[in-house]
């Protein structure tokens, strides 16, 4: 395990030393035009905080986790995707809808652990219908979310810190976001409501964030800075604010809009988003690699 999070952090540090050519100029993302009907559209209408923790994307990261008493390492992964099914025009000539389908596996290893113990993974699956007119965008997500604690995790001797009691966590929620874009800058907000689910869980929570991404190259022309805030409350929780934070830089292709790959630091503060975890208080901070295909 240790040598696969190596492996992958110096494949991201490629770009940096063989470089990339020219680049055509930033495709304007206020603006869609879509006259007909289309089949398995490249991108996407609607941009997701970066900071989102649950937001399907394949990453790896170091994290360092401060417990109440102590400190562990945290080795975090992802795999997943948005993949758009169809898009077709609006009511005005810049305006365009789409329905897409994503899913993410999230997953969290001990790396302090002897066998680098799975300590949780979270299963997610969602339908996203996204609407963009100009700098406004919109999102409604019907997903389902399953937690489960890892095997050697039960099994073996823990932190005490850690210790959690398993429950069937698994629940359908839909989540409505909006979004608004200027000069480089999103505005994120909306609710979320648990339809259904297993465990007794409270309903209603919400989320708002503020993204940055540089309209000017560094280093690069592939290259731009972006960082990304995130507050998320949840009424389970009884609304303790919890906070996220990612910086770093977006090496993008030259051949594909969607395809890049962003290095950043991350720091969290609050309940933890590790599924069966979420009664946990803490923080953490860390750095990682996430990769959009």
């Amino acid at each position: 395990m240790r040598n696969f999070f190596a492996g992958l952090f110096l494949a991201a540090f490629l770009p940096f030393i063989v470089g990339f050519g020219d680049v055509p100029p930033d495709k304007n993302i206020e603006q869609v035009t879509v006259k007909k009907t289309i089949l398995f559209p490249q991108d996407q209408l609607f941009y997701p905080p970066m900071a989102s923790p649950k937001e399907p994307r394949t990453h790896v990261t170091y994290l360092r986790l401060n417990l109440p008493v102590n400190s562990i390492n945290i080795g975090s992964v992802g795999f997943g995707d948005s993949f758009g099914l169809v898009r077709w025009p609006g009511w005005g000539k810049e305006d365009a809808w789409q329905l897409s389908i994503s899913g993410a596996v999230l997953a969290q290893f001990n790396l302090d652990a002897s066998s680098m113990d799975l300590i949780n993974a979270d299963y997610v699956i969602g339908i996203p219908l996204s609407y963009r007119n100009g700098p406004w965008s919109a999102r409604a997500r019907l997903f389902h979310q399953s937690s489960h604690l890892g095997d050697e995790f039960l099994l073996q001797p823990q932190n005490p810190e850690l210790k959690v009691t398993r429950i069937n966590l698994s629940f359908e929620t839909i989540e409505l976001l909006g979004a608004w874009e200027w000069k480089g800058f999103q505005f994120t907000a909306g609710p979320s409501y648990i339809l259904h689910t297993d465990s007794d869980l409270k309903r209603y929570s919400v989320q708002a964030g503020i993204d940055y991404q540089s309209r000017e190259p560094v280093f690069k022309p592939t290259m731009r800075l972006f960082a990304s805030v995130l507050y998320h409350a949840w009424e389970e929780t009884d609304w303790n604010p919890d906070f996220n934070v990612k910086a770093g830089v977006n090496i993008r292709s030259p051949y594909a809009e969607k395809r890049a790959v962003q290095i950043f630091g991350e720091y969290y503060r609050g309940n933890l988003p590790f599924g069966q975890f979420y009664k946990m208080r803490a923080e953490y901070y860390g750095v990682g690699i996430n990769v959009s295909f």
